[in-house]
């Protein structure tokens, strides 16, 4: 027997069917959690090979503060230790110590460890023309954008129903302070004292007089110690990297700093617009440069731009192909400068610094520095000593000296 209208029953069920399983596939889909990150909130950033959370707005704390966690009816949810914090370079922060506030731009990049009051390293702020070195014993608190290391929930961070807060809240004291009760009858007149009642007397006798104290011994007057520095020159540095060749409009450096077995500088293919830092634990036969991320702390140079022109020798007046590039170092303060394929020697603003170390009983010694170098500091007969600021308009360098047996660094400035 023939069912009527049996195509439209089955049309009707299977578009039944299809709306099922629509709405099962969307509500197993709705029920997917995909974690992401609210960069409104904070990025992760890695620094000197530690992740560290960068905040979107200026903050004021330092190591051993802490974060809270809020929910929406303002109740603690958790907090989160700051064991460290990473000052970048070249950023505006302000500072603050117990006489004053100083705002500049950072000259080198900082870490304050929970116990950075202990530490004999100083803090270099550029404002204008002027530098302030500051040390870190000084330090009460640093505003700023500041990468802060914490060991947090990242989930929790990442609630957008709870709220950050980084006020600290002060502890109230329970302290109890009682009054002492004391003795406070007048004296009689006819029995004048210096001694207040019930006090037996101590009297000495010196130079055959009595006396309720001792003097005082005279203190010998202790020697200072030089400083123990003297500038022995300044040069120019060369710079560590030439333009070798070029395949295309690729440039290919020799770095001067890494020699193969052969005693020549490894050759780098280097690409135009990329940064470059260091290739951390290199093999024999690896370059001995890689690509880097532009906030990556450990980058030195970029090569901004790069071209092949005809040189006519004056001489012969033959032309020649040169490889021209444009290279800014981040090491180095000023602008960017050239290097080409016809350079033996390149000076790219770099200075080699030469001090002679020099203290009673000791033997004299000579260091080494260049001004773009990161560690500036050396040890000589327990002293430390750290070039602290080099002011190249001025032409003067600042010193530190550390000595163990004095709670205050000194500091000497000299001219080049």
């Amino acid at each position: 027997m023939k069912i009527p209208h049996l195509e439209k029953v089955f049309l009707f069920i299977s578009i039944i069917i299809f709306v099922v399983l629509i709405s099962v596939f969307t509500t197993n889909k709705n029920n997917i959690i995909i974690e992401e990150i609210d960069h409104s909130r904070f990025e992760i950033k890695s620094k000197s090979g530690e992740s560290y959370f960068l905040f979107s707005q200026p903050l004021s704390i330092v190591p051993g503060e802490f974060l809270h966690i809020y929910n929406q009816d303002n109740d603690l949810q958790d907090k989160y230790m700051v064991e460290s914090i990473l000052i970048p370079s070249r950023k505006e922060i302000t500072v603050f110590t117990e006489n004053e506030t100083i705002t500049g731009t950072t000259r080198q990049e900082v870490i304050l460890e929970k116990n950075w009051q202990d530490s004999p390293s100083i803090l270099a702020l550029r404002n204008g023309r002027e530098t302030s070195q500051i040390r870190f014993a000084d330090i009460k608190r640093v505003k700023g954008i500041l990468y802060l290391k914490i060991n947090a929930d990242i989930k929790t961070l990442n609630n957008s129903e709870y709220n950050i807060s980084f006020y600290q809240k002060t502890p109230s004291s329970n302290n109890t302070t009682f009054d002492k009760i004391k003795w406070t009858n007048g004296l009689s007149d006819k029995n004048q004292t210096i001694y207040d009642m019930f006090t037996p007397p101590i009297i000495f006798i010196h130079d055959g007089q009595l006396t309720t104290k001792l003097p005082e011994k005279e203190k010998e007057a202790e020697e200072i110690e030089p400083f123990g520095l003297s500038l022995v020159e300044v040069t120019k540095a060369e710079y560590p990297f030439r333009l070798k060749s070029w395949v295309g409009q690729t440039p290919y450096f020799e770095d001067l700093t890494v020699a193969e077995a052969s005693g020549a500088g490894v050759r780098n293919r280097i690409e135009v617009g990329k940064s470059y830092k260091r290739t951390p634990n290199r093999k024999p036969g690896q370059p001995s440069l890689e690509i880097c991320d532009n906030n990556d702390s450990e980058k030195i140079f970029v090569v901004q731009y790069f071209a092949v022109q005809q040189y006519r020798n004056p001489d012969t007046g033959g032309l020649k192909p040169v490889g021209r590039a444009m290279i800014k170092d981040f090491r180095i303060e000023g602008a960017p400068f050239e290097i080409n394929s016809l350079m033996k020697k390149v000076y790219a603003g770099s200075l080699q610094i030469k001090f002679r170390a020099s203290l009673p009983g000791l033997t004299p010694k000579e260091f080494i520095f260049e001004s773009s170098d990161e560690e500036r500091v050396f040890d000589f007969g327990g002293r430390r000593y750290q070039i602290s600021n080099i002011d190249f308009e001025n032409k003067m360098i600042t010193v530190a000296k550390q000595d163990p047996r004095s709670a205050e660094d000194t500091f000497q400035s000299f001219s080049f």
